[in-house]
């Protein structure tokens, strides 16, 4: 494994551009931070509170958290497992995540980077390599990195759980650190949505819940073509079936027919098939659909921007048909009826 520290250099045949004039002047409302900006818990689009600028324009940010924001952060989204934030800066950027700041018992996340303009260079795993708009590249969270942005640049950083698209930080490695074209199959697909919250970001706050949703299938599939690139073998098949599953289940979460058996069948497996990849993650898919309606309906709840949706319609768009079957289940995951657990949150 590369150890990657505050002095490892960026190797000598990076192919960077010299810095440019700056591309666009930022707003007067935006600031450049060093410490990291607290995300909301609300799951609320919210603009992050400006800090002290880095020296220059630029400098190094020591990331010590496994999901801790970009300096430069001007808007942020949280939907479930998917962060979506606006990142910008003024002269040459540096993260770096040591060794020593990775704590090997947090669960980690893979991040997805989608330069708007200029250059991102990241180096992982032994690689490196630098990208450019439409291209796309990730790096993950468990294992030391860093990043350099050498110009000014506007970009789109995504993170996503593990849990999200069903692998581990061990299995990524495959992912990291390599460059994405964003002009074929479901990376133009991604990069596009990307794009146009880059250049729509306060624009579309009202539907940024089924935003963060498309972003979040087409993330974990994304991830499953991948893979599928990367490698053949028996265990990759199953990742990568996995991944497809959990994408296919995520888009159909509202419909109330959506079961194991349907979901079987819609990709051609026996139902013991299906019920053996999912233990191997340690779960039924029956629950595993389960705790997705249920953590969807959560982050609908903790949004504002959708209190004037009934609780009962909340559930129904999981899936979740009755009211009280709904107020049950929720009740019996997170220890609150979904009622008092928007109350509670208007509360704090």
């Amino acid at each position: 494994m590369q150890r990657l520290d505050e002095r490892t250099p960026m190797p000598t045949t990076m192919p960077l551009p010299a810095p440019k004039p700056q591309l666009m002047p930022a707003p007067a409302h935006t600031a450049v931070r060093a410490a990291a900006p607290a995300v909301a818990a609300s799951g609320a689009v919210s603009a992050v509170a400006p800090g002290g600028p880095l020296p220059g324009g630029g400098g190094v940010q020591i990331v010590r958290e496994h999901e801790e924001p970009f300096a430069g952060t001007t808007l942020t989204h949280q939907f479930g497992g998917v962060r979506l934030s606006l990142v910008r800066g003024d002269g040459s950027r540096e993260l770096i995540r040591p060794a020593r700041r990775i704590d090997p018992l947090t669960a980690g996340c893979l991040r997805v980077v989608r330069p708007l303009s200029g250059a991102v260079w990241v180096a992982q795993d032994g690689r490196h390599t630098s990208v450019r708009a439409p291209q796309l590249v990730c790096f993950d969270s468990t294992r030391p990195y860093k990043v350099v942005m050498p110009e000014n640049f506007r970009l789109v950083d995504v993170t996503v759980s593990h849990h999200l698209v069903g692998l581990t930080g061990g299995e990524a490695q495959r992912l990291t650190a390599r460059p994405w074209s964003g002009t074929e199959g479901l990376a133009a697909l991604l990069t596009s949505l990307l794009e146009g919250l880059g250049r729509h970001g306060r624009e579309v706050q009202t539907a940024v819940d089924l935003l963060g949703g498309s972003v979040a299938g087409l993330t974990a599939a994304l991830f499953s073509e991948r893979m599928r690139e990367v490698a053949e073998d028996a265990q990759i098949a199953r990742q990568t079936l996995m991944l497809r599953i959990q994408a296919h289940v995520r888009e159909q979460l509202a419909e109330p027919e959506l079961s194991p058996v349907t979901i079987a069948r819609r990709h051609n497996i026996s139902l013991r098939y299906l019920q053996k990849i999912f233990q191997e993650y340690g779960i039924s898919p029956a629950r595993w659909i389960r705790d997705e309606r249920l953590a969807r309906c959560r982050s609908e709840l903790a949004d504002p921007g959708l209190d004037h949706l009934p609780v009962a319609l909340i559930g129904e768009r999981a899936g979740l048909y009755g009211a009280s079957h709904f107020s049950r289940l929720f009740r019996d995951r997170y220890g609150l009826t979904p009622r008092d657990y928007r109350k509670e949150r208007g509360s704090s």
